[in-house]
């Protein structure tokens, strides 16, 4: 084709095609793209990040208070004294001088223990829900996804259509006017053609409403265009129930989640048990304390220990204890009851998983079947052996298949997305979206 084409325009011909491409290849949209842009634009991670932060400082604060905590005291107490006595009986003389650096340090409290390793638990609770939100994003971004890629190959579909019915048009229109053709025919395949702009219209504005939310999604702006790229045909094989099920136990974030938060619920109890225990804190000071002014041969170390242990409450204690037991019972049911309705769905779509595949095998065997009978209606048509009605039904037959064929080509990449989604993995598509031309 491009024997004729002089070297200087064939190099600029092959250019412009390339730019074209790259240009196309820039506005090309694939599923991990669309997940990675909707990370950095959805508000509720940025939340959950700083949430997640938030956590992870109170939980080092919490830890710093098991190590020795230094302070420094200093001040000036002046008293009112008669005959060189001061009236106050906790004063020490008319002027005291205080200047000291005090070290405290929790030799044995079981009780602060415990609350740093909620505030540990907590902080991995926090980091475990800023997953589960990411998670609860992608799932959003995959339905959406999946849907821009069954409006924008209905689109196509009904475009083909429309230009295959005009030129259907054009001919009817031309035999009609030699008296080859009916009006009835004529009418038939205006009718045809204004079904197909119909379908078309419908098809794009959905299409384009679709696109708009995932712009929304992702942070662009809501009218940018962009085209799905396709996926290669080949299906992976689907890993059998149980391997999917061990997965999800082990992987996803709302299941994991809910394990952290029996363990904040157990170092809860261990908290309210350990306010019952002795606690042992262990005082130094350095410096002076002086009724008089102050020298440097006043300055000097104080050291003590002490403990204290509550001994009768009214049952105050033992009953908070019990109820932290009894949330720790209840956050373990949840738990089972996650587990349940993870398993469920789980099984549901798997089951989808395996009825769209097998849909998948069925629409293209009715396609191609409706493909067929649709060409030689056609050609009985223009042969005068078929009227246009005739012609109707079998284009009506063709488009519905090629319709269901696209929905269902769709089908089985969103529920393997959702199958992934289920087990805690976001869905790892390589290039886009199949497309429905894949035999």
């Amino acid at each position: 084709m491009t024997a004729g084409i002089p070297d200087a325009f064939r190099s600029l011909l092959f250019s412009l095609l390339a730019l074209a491409a790259v240009r196309a290849d820039a506005s090309t949209l694939t599923l991990p793209m669309a997940i990675a842009e909707a990370m950095h634009a959805q508000p509720q991670i940025e939340q959950s990040a700083h949430n997640a932060s938030a956590s992870r400082d109170l939980s080092r604060a919490a830890h710093a208070q098991l190590l020795p905590q230094v302070s420094l005291a200093t001040g000036s107490i002046w008293s009112e004294s008669r005959a060189g006595q001061p009236l106050f009986v906790s004063a020490n003389g008319p002027r005291e001088v205080i200047a000291q650096v005090r070290v405290s340090f929790p030799l044995y409290d079981a009780e602060l223990r415990a609350l740093a390793k909620i505030a540990r638990d907590q902080s991995a609770v926090a980091r475990l829900q800023l997953q589960a939100t990411r998670w609860m994003v992608v799932a959003r971004v995959v339905n959406d996804y999946y849907r821009v890629a069954t409006l924008m190959t209905q689109e196509r579909i009904w475009k083909s259509t429309l230009s295959t019915d005009e030129k259907l048009y054009r001919d009817t229109y031309k035999a009609y006017r030699a008296g080859a053709v009916s009006r009835l025919d004529l009418v038939q395949t205006e009718l045809l053609r204004n079904q197909a702009r119909t379908g078309l219209r419908q098809s794009a504005a959905e299409a384009k409403a679709a696109m708009q939310v995932m712009n929304l999604q992702m942070g662009r702006p809501r009218r940018s265009t962009w085209v799905l790229a396709p996926l290669p045909c080949s299906i992976p094989v689907l890993p059998s129930f149980s391997v999917l099920a061990a997965q999800a136990e082990a992987t996803q974030p709302l299941l994991q989640v809910a394990k952290q938060q029996i363990d904040v619920a157990q170092a809860q109890v261990a908290v309210r048990r350990g306010a019952i225990q002795p606690k042992i804190r262990a005082y130094g000071a350095y410096g002076v304390d002086t009724a008089t002014a102050p020298r440097g041969k006043d300055l000097g170390w104080q050291g003590s220990i002490s403990l204290s242990m509550p001994i009768f409450g009214f049952g105050a204690q033992r009953q908070q204890i019990a109820a932290a037991q009894e949330q720790l019972a209840a956050l373990r049911s949840a738990r089972r009851a996650l587990i349940l309705q993870i398993r469920s769905q789980l099984a549901q779509n798997y089951g989808a998983a395996v009825a769209a595949q097998k849909t998948l095998v069925n629409a293209r065997r009715a396609e191609r079947e409706a493909e067929r009978v649709y060409a030689m209606t056609r050609k009985g048509y223009f042969a005068g052996a078929l009227n246009a009605l005739d012609l109707a039904q079998a284009e009506g037959a063709w488009v519905r298949a090629r319709l269901d064929l696209s929905t269902a080509a769709v089908a089985v990449q969103l529920t393997r997305a959702q199958l992934e989604l289920d087990t805690g993995r976001y869905p790892n598509s390589h290039t886009g979206i199949r497309t429905p031309s894949c035999s």
